[in-house]
């Protein structure tokens, strides 16, 4: 299935970021902060997941070989 990334992260971001204000917080001014700028940071965040995803995989994987690698040399 193929979407806009635009219309995916704007859907998204819009169902997150709703207002949350109680009648108690009537009067605190709360900022809006618009579609866009929540995709942004949307994104930004999806972005920062998969690279780290990526770095705990590698870090993962070469723990895993070092200690094959020790195995094979007959070290440990």
């Amino acid at each position: 299935m193929r979407f806009h990334p635009d219309l995916h992260f704007k859907d998204a971001s819009g169902r997150l970021h709703w207002p949350h204000r109680s009648h108690a917080r009537a009067n605190v001014v709360i900022h809006h902060h618009s579609v866009t700028e929540d995709a942004e940071v949307a994104r930004a965040l999806v972005y920062v997941s998969v690279i780290t995803a990526l770095v705990l995989l590698v870090v993962l994987a070469g723990i895993s070989f070092g200690q094959e690698a020790m195995h094979w040399l007959g070290v440990a």
